[in-house]
Parts: structure tokens; C-alpha cells; sequence
């Protein structure tokens, strides 16, 4: 029990922490470093907060079948989250390397590709016990 409500805080706080970073990076990195990022830091910020966000997600105690659901979740934001970021970064900015137009087509691919996954589940616990019972011909 200690185990899970750690693990609950920990993922909670990354959650946090990751939409901070994506929000407002000056904040975050005002109160770590006593400077705000300028350029390019602002975009590996808000990198960085997706990344912690998908984490925090992916990390969360699960009430649907299957422990790769949180997985699959956190995945799903963060390639969704980087997409947007690049794509935003390709139109809003100058900074557009060789490979920014790529890299947003891949992350929306891939966001594309396991979005299947979180629209089917089933919920532990409802029902369990008169399926498998209906399964076996006991009813």
C-alpha cells in the first residue's frame, strides 16, 4: 500500500511538473536556475515537460485491464505532445533543422498508430466474475 501511494505521488508530481514545464517554461526554470530560457531552451523545455508529463501518466496506478494501458497512455502524449510541438515549431519559428518536418510526421504517426489502443478497453471488476461463470456454463 505504502508502495503504490509513493509511486501515486511521484507520477502526480511529474504530472505536475511536466505541465508547468509545457505551460509557462520560465517559471519552472526561474525557480531552478534563477534564469528564464531564451531561443531555443524555451523549446527543450516544453520537450522536456511533455516528457515528464508522459512519465507521470504512464506511471499512475491503472483500474483498466492490462498494467501496458498507463504505458500505452503516456506514449500516446508524448508523441501526440511532441508532434504538436515541432509542428508549432516548424510554422511559429525560424528554427527549422533538416529533419523538425519529419520528426512532427513520425511523433503524429506513431500518436496515430496507438490511439486504437486507448479507445478499446474493458474496466476490471464490472462484470468479471458473470463472464467468466457465463464463460464456463456455470450460470
Amino acid at each position: 500500500m505504502l508502495q503504490k501511494s509513493i509511486v501515486t505521488t511521484a507520477a502526480c508530481l511529474e504530472i505536475v511538473v511536466g505541465a508547468t514545464l509545457l505551460a509557462t517554461p520560465g517559471f519552472p526554470c526561474q525557480l531552478l536556475f534563477a534564469t528564464k530560457p531564451e531561443g531555443f531552451a524555451m523549446i527543450l523545455a516544453r520537450f522536456g515537460g511533455i516528457g515528464l508529463l508522459a512519465l507521470g501518466i504512464a506511471c499512475l496506478p491503472s483500474m483498466v485491464t492490462g498494467s501496458s494501458r498507463r504505458a500505452v497512455s503516456g506514449l500516446f502524449v508524448f508523441n501526440f505532445g511532441v508532434a504538436i510541438l515541432l509542428a508549432w515549431v516548424a510554422v511559429a519559428t525560424t528554427l527549422r533543422g533538416i529533419l523538425l518536418w519529419p520528426g512532427a510526421v513520425l511523433h503524429a504517426g506513431i500518436a496515430a498508430a496507438l490511439l486504437p489502443q486507448l479507445l478499446t478497453f474493458k474496466v476490471v471488476g464490472v462484470g468479471d466474475n458473470e463472464d467468466r461463470r457465463a464463460a464456463k456454463g456455470l450460470d
